[in-house]
Order: C-alpha cells, then sequence, then structure tokens
C-alpha cells in the first residue's frame, strides 16, 4: 500500500511539473530567465569579511574595453592553483523587487576533459554540483532556494575539486520562480541585470565598475574659490576607490587609495579646452613634490599627483579656484585652475594649470564617489562631505545647505541600481555606492541639512604667495 501512495505521488508531481515549482524541481530547460555572467560576475574572496579581490581575479573574468564582446567570463583559466593561492568563489549579482521560491541554474560553455566538483551557495543554502566533459547537457539545475525580500540576489560558486587542467567555464545563470515573478527576460524597476543585448551597446570596463554617483552643487554666480572638506569612515577606504570633493566645468579634484590602501594621494585634473582647435590645457606652476604629466585615456588634459598618506576616519580640506586670467591689466582669453589641499600640515599648493580659449569663474561644482579598477565592482563603499562653501570674486561667502544626487550612465540607464547618498547620522552629506547595496535613491533627489554658519578661516594672500601667482584681481 505504501509503494502504490509513493507512485501516485511521484506521478502527480511529474504531472504538475510544468504548472509549479513549489514541490517539484523543474527541467533545467524551465529556467528560461538567462542571466549572462559577462559583467554581472566577479572572483571574490571566500572570507565574507575581505573587501579584497584576489590578485588573479583579471585572470579568471575580462575586463574588456571592446565591443562587440563575447559572452564568456574566463579571460584565461579558471585554474585549481588559484584556489590553493586565495581561497576564492565567482559570484554573480542580479536586482530582484519580487519574494519567493527561486530555481537556479548553470550554463557552462567550456568544460575541460574531466570532471569538476563545485559548491554553489544563494539565500543561505548550499548545492554540489559535478559538471563533466562527458555530459550530453551544458545546462545544469542547481537547486531551489527562498528569497525572502526584494533587493539583490547573490549567487556564489565555490571550486571544489577537479581532475582536468582548469575549471568549467560558465556564461549563464539561469533561473525561474515566484522570485523574479516567472519572468524571461529584464523588466525596468523590477528585475535589473546586464544583458546580452545591452552589452553590445557598453564597454564591459565601465560597467563592471559599477555606477559613480555625484552631488550637484548650486553654484552662486562669480564664484572664485570652492572650498570642501571630505571624511572616509573607517574600512571605506577602498582600493579603486576615488573620492572626488572639487569639480567643476572641465576639471575635478579629489583623494584616492592605490592597489591595498597604498600609495595614497591627491589627484587634481583639467581637462583640455578643445583639442581639435590646438586649445590644450598647460602647466603654469606646481608645488613641491607634485608630479605633472598630460593624459588621454578619458578625454585629455594636465594631471596632478601629489603623494599623500591620509587616513580613513580623518578629515581634510581641498580648495580649487578658478577665475579669468589677466596679464598688465588685460583679459587674456584664457583661464586659470589653481588647486589646494589641506592635511595635518596645513594647505599644500598642488599646481596652477591655464586653460586656453574660456574666460570663466567657478562653474558646475560637483562631486562624485567612483571605482576605476572593475574587477573590485563587487566592493561597496563610501564618503562623506562635512562642509561646503563658496567664495565669489568680491571676498562673499555662501554656505551650501543642499545637493541634488545624481549617477553615470551605468546607474541611470538602468544596468545596476547600487548607488544612494543623503545626509549621515553625523550630519555630513555622503554618496554610498556599488556592491550592490540595496538602499538605491532616486536620480535627481535633493537634499537638505543644517549649516554651520562659520565660514572657514582662509589667509588667502598667503596661498597665492603660495601658487608664485604673479598677477591677481580677487579681493580679499
Amino acid at each position: 500500500m505504501k509503494s502504490i501512495r509513493k507512485f501516485f505521488l511521484v506521478a502527480v508531481c511529474a504531472l504538475t511539473a510544468v504548472a509549479t515549482f513549489s514541490q517539484c524541481a523543474p527541467k533545467v530547460e524551465e529556467l528560461t530567465l538567462a542571466i549572462p555572467f559577462k559583467c554581472n560576475a566577479y572572483v571574490t574572496p571566500l572570507d565574507p569579511a575581505s573587501k579584497e579581490t584576489p590578485a588573479f581575479a583579471n585572470d579568471i573574468i575580462a575586463n574588456g574595453y571592446s565591443l562587440p564582446n563575447d559572452a564568456e567570463m574566463v579571460a584565461g583559466a579558471w585554474l585549481p592553483e588559484y584556489q590553493e593561492q586565495t581561497p576564492h568563489q565567482i559570484s554573480v549579482f542580479f536586482y530582484t523587487a519580487y519574494t519567493g521560491e527561486l530555481h537556479i541554474g548553470l550554463r557552462a560553455a567550456d568544460v575541460p576533459e574531466g570532471v569538476a566538483e563545485l559548491k554553489v551557495k544563494c539565500c543561505g543554502k548550499s548545492f554540489n554540483l559535478k559538471v563533466a566533459s562527458a555530459d550530453a547537457s551544458k545546462d545544469y539545475y542547481v537547486g531551489k532556494v527562498n528569497v525572502e525580500k526584494a533587493g539583490h540576489v547573490r549567487v556564489d560558486i565555490e571550486p571544489v575539486k577537479t581532475s582536468a587542467a582548469s575549471y568549467p567555464t560558465f556564461s549563464t545563470l539561469l533561473a525561474t520562480g515566484a522570485a523574479v515573478n516567472n519572468l524571461t527576460e529584464k523588466v525596468k524597476d523590477e528585475l535589473i541585470f546586464v544583458t546580452a543585448e545591452e552589452l553590445q551597446k557598453h564597454v564591459p570596463h565601465f560597467v563592471r565598475r559599477g555606477p559613480s554617483n555625484h552631488f550637484q552643487w548650486d553654484t552662486p554666480e562669480n564664484t572664485e574659490y570652492f572650498y570642501n572638506e571630505v571624511f572616509v569612515p573607517e574600512g571605506e577606504d577602498i582600493s579603486g576607490a576615488y573620492y572626488m570633493l572639487t569639480g567643476g566645468d572641465g576639471f575635478y579634484m579629489g583623494i584616492q587609495p592605490n592597489e591595498k590602501g597604498k600609495n595614497r594621494m591627491v589627484l587634481f585634473s583639467v581637462w583640455d579646452t578643445n583639442t581639435e582647435k590646438g586649445l590644450i590645457s598647460e602647466l603654469v606652476r606646481n608645488g613641491e613634490g607634485v608630479k605633472t604629466n598630460s593624459y588621454s585615456h578619458e578625454g585629455s588634459g594636465v594631471q596632478n599627483f601629489y603623494n599623500y598618506d591620509w587616513e580613513a576616519g580623518r578629515t581634510y580640506a581641498t580648495l580649487v579656484r578658478v577665475r579669468p586670467e589677466y596679464k598688465n591689466g588685460k583679459a587674456t582669453g584664457n583661464s586659470l585652475y589653481t588647486g589646494y589641499f589641506r592635511g595635518d600640515e596645513g594647505w599644500v599648493f598642488l599646481a596652477e594649470i591655464r586653460r586656453p580659449g574660456i574666460e570663466t569663474y567657478y562653474k558646475g561644482a560637483y562631486s562624485f564617489c567612483e571605482n576605476f579598477r572593475p574587477e573590485c565592482g563587487w566592493i561597496p563603499r563610501s564618503v562623506e562631505f562635512p562642509s561646503q562653501w563658496m567664495r565669489d570674486k568680491d571676498g562673499n561667502w555662501t554656505e551650501l545647505k543642499s545637493g541634488r544626487l545624481t549617477c553615470d550612465g551605468t546607474g541611470h540607464e538602468g544596468l545596476r541600481c547600487d548607488y544612494s547618498g543623503g545626509v549621515s547620522e553625523r550630519g555630513n552629506f555622503y554618496l554610498r555606492n556599488i556592491g550592490y547595496i540595496d538602499d538605491k535613491v532616486e536620480y535627481g533627489t535633493r537634499f537638505e541639512r543644517e549649516g554651520s554658519g562659520k565660514a572657514p578661516e582662509i589667509d588667502f594672500k598667503a596661498l597665492i604667495k603660495l601658487s608664485g601667482s604673479t598677477d591677481d584681481r580677487s579681493k580679499f
């Protein structure tokens, strides 16, 4: 009697598999949502507390500049010795506005001769998966999990052992179920990941970096100086981060840690006005210990680097001055951009750059937080801006008490939605982004805060003397 009952239950399960996945595992071909690994997957450490990308990450997953590009995740090979060197996994991310049952699978693009064993983890559950070169199908059903809240879902694939020279190359995460509303394709604000079609229009290098986000500041007329402070919370000085304080039309200045937090620096860059017309920005003078060179990888212009071992958990300041250039009392038709940085030792002059063919004061003030290392696009980071003041050409100060949050195309065009900002518990404006965080703030949201009412105390005559300026028309 028990065997008859068991047979009956199995038969019912088989007959209803297409209609419902609540009791029976679907066939792998029924996992009709396909999420490419390309631009949705990263090499991550097994240690959940680590914010360091394994050194060999770029040997496994490509950060390509080229278009069109293939749909493979592997740049070289996923070698067994990598796991011995640094325990790691490959993590795939996507956003869903739904909850409930989720069935997941994997599509292999290339399976080397042999058998590989992997552990797949998602939503607190773990599944063992064997992938063999002799398998007739390269689509594999993994298992069922429960998504308890709307937000980003992470699927980790950990290499365990293999008899082959390398682990399989996977190209696609497969899924279906209530947690993705049984959708078969991306839907705006409901199901977010980078699609194969989007990969034909967007360069993977920039998409994998994650969305940069900004505070756009209201700039009063005839502003000559912009003073801003930066505070990077402890643990948020992430490799590949650039915390830009004082930017504007044609220039930006900020701080960054380089690989593993070493070689920290202050960076001040000014773009060329128009290279086709020969309007090339040039260095007027730079400060002691400042390295200056030209750049052409993202636009072109003049870059200035100042090595400074800034620390997380402390506050620093920058000051940028923009004004029309005068010689012998006459306007030249050019503008001068002068940058200063304040650390523990006081103000340091970085550089003064001449930008030809444009006569202007400070315009388009903004600050941003970005990641310039694509392999680190899975690590969240944040930055705070404690105090912002602008000073006009007549010497009048204006405190900035509001700002508008925006982001770059990666966020604004819906490739990713992991960007946020607002006013922190410390009362500072802040930006937070990348790492597939779930506290998204809508593009264009304005934030306000109470000001201090106390303008910074700056000896402008001393700063001008420090910069070596020979012609000055500002009022003190």
